[in-house]
């Protein structure tokens, strides 16, 4: 089994070009826009909690920027990632595939293939997807660390070291690549590692519930 050693934003449109109902969207989905341009999604990928109504509100937000744009792969991403929010997965595949059918190099909307894939659990193809994102971006961290969370969800646990560790390489600190590792560690058997990687975690990010509660529960 291996060991680990632990060691851009998006430009708003111009204000005059704002309604209203936009400008209150663009505060409720900034995170949603920020995946599209190579952000990871926060713990437990953030706008799982996100009520309903809100999910509705940047829905509507996202299809609007798809008819007036529709040639945009970014604007197929954010819609494709509300419906993921939705747990219309078929409509987000669907969105995705026209953002790589509009631009083939577009690594974020295999990264997202991969992520509905994973909760679809087909994992063979979110291994197929994360593995052409890993390509087109092999220094973007979130990429190897998705890939590492689907190898451990298959229980293959060398590969998801060997994927959480590059993940690691690239982005040394971060607390969501630790826990991960943590998580892999401690479906792997390894009670002592795991607890290691929260704590490392805990360290860079205090206030990591899901560390946390991962540590208390081994304790």
């Amino acid at each position: 089994m291996s060991s680990v050693v632990p060691a851009q934003g998006f430009q708003q449109p111009s204000e005059k070009t704002f309604t209203l109902f936009q400008a209150i969207a663009i505060v409720l989905l900034a995170a949603t826009v920020f995946i599209a341009a190579g952000f990871l999604i926060g713990k437990n990928f953030f706008w799982n909690n996100l009520d309903q109504d809100r999910i509705n509100q940047q829905l509507a937000y996202f299809e609007a920027k798809v008819e007036a744009e529709p040639r945009v792969p970014e604007n197929r991403v954010n819609l494709g990632y509300t419906y993921y929010l939705k747990k219309d997965y078929d409509m987000a595949l669907k969105q995705f595939q026209i953002a790589v059918n509009l631009d083939p190099k577009y690594a974020d909307a295999y990264y997202n293939m991969g992520l509905v894939y994973k909760d679809m659990k087909r994992y063979d193809d979110a291994l197929e997807a994360l593995a052409k994102s890993t390509k087109l971006a092999p220094l973007d961290y979130k990429n190897f660390m998705m890939m590492g969370i689907v190898y451990t969800d298959m229980g293959k646990y060398d590969e998801a070291f060997k994927a959480l560790n590059k993940a690691n390489q690239n982005r040394p600190g971060s607390a969501d690549v630790l826990y991960y590792i943590g998580v892999a560690a401690e479906k792997s058997g390894d009670k002592e590692g795991a607890a290691s990687m929260y704590k490392e975690a805990l360290n860079y990010d205090p206030n990591f519930k899901d560390a946390q509660e991962a540590l208390n529960r081994l304790k």
